[in-house]
């Protein structure tokens, strides 16, 4: 009981935080945007892909809908997204230690790993609330205004999806990438207990992850060999269910893969803040 009062307080805490909305209205102002500019203007993809297979195959809808700039948007928001959790959870530990209030709080008859524990976990509630706001907004309103239909993928071959079957693949996708989140919010939480200053590890966290998706793409042999070191070497695993078949067996040993990092940045985060000095 006392774990779940922790964590609905440290849920009060985030949202009590202006820059935990900064995600909300970015993604609420910009995915409608980038649909209704789609549906004024066009989209370039279409002239590109899409028109010598107009005449050849019969689709339900249009072909340019709002599952397919969902996915797109999947590929292109993957690298930065990530940016809104590190916000929140770079100032979880080093916020607190800068306004002093963990020599309050800590005189409480709490000890450090159920605090460390409760941030955690409302944490990864705040990621997971994120994450699936981010898929409402694509599919809901790119099937709005752009209207539903077929999912036309392009993944070693040509895939098409009808829309029940893509809608499945875009639930399981977003759950897989909630899970991605978490290694992000995971890392940004461990630098956090090092540091009394947010800057540190929201910049130090985004910095090394800019740097893992590079060493992690770059084909180099000499790189090979520590790939599978690199949590974001694994971040792409919530593309896997837009492939025919479903790789199940891949996206299992990803999720392992993924939640030793998890669990990784979770001890280190205990032994840091259990050592940490909250007096001085």
């Amino acid at each position: 009981m006392l774990l779940l009062k922790l964590i609905y307080i440290e849920l009060i805490k985030i949202f009590k935080r202006p820059r935990s909305y900064i995600g909300f209205i970015t993604i609420g102002i910009l995915i409608p945007l980038i649909m209704f500019l789609i549906d004024k203007f066009g989209f370039d993809f279409q002239q590109h892909h899409f028109l010598p297979f107009e005449s050849a195959f019969l689709f339900q809808g249009s072909l340019v809908n709002g599952y397919l700039i969902s996915y797109y948007l999947m590929t292109v928001l993957w690298v930065h997204f990530p940016f809104f959790i590190i916000l929140v959870a770079g100032d979880s530990f080093a916020g607190e230690a800068a306004k002093g209030t963990f020599r309050i709080f800590l005189t409480r008859p709490v000890s450090r790993f159920q605090v460390i524990t409760a941030k955690f976990i409302a944490t990864y509630i705040y990621t997971a609330i994120i994450v699936a706001f981010l898929g409402f907004m694509c599919l809901g309103a790119g099937s709005i205004i752009l209207g539903s239909g077929d999912l036309f993928v392009f993944d070693k071959g040509i895939l098409i999806l009808s829309q029940n079957e893509a809608l499945l693949r875009f639930f399981i996708g977003y759950l897989l990438a909630i899970f991605v989140q978490m290694v992000v919010a995971s890392l940004a939480l461990f630098l956090s207990t090092l540091n009394d200053n947010s800057v540190a590890p929201i910049i130090g966290t985004y910095a090394i992850i800019i740097v893992s998706i590079i060493l992690s793409i770059l084909k180099i042999d000499a790189l090979e060999s520590i790939k599978p070191y690199l949590f974001t070497t694994y971040f792409d695993v919530f593309f896997s269910p837009f492939a025919d078949p479903i790789p199940w067996s891949d996206i299992f040993n990803y999720l392992i893969a993924l939640g030793k990092f998890i669990g990784l940045f979770y001890i280190l985060s205990i032994v840091s803040f259990v050592r940490k000095d909250i007096l001085s």
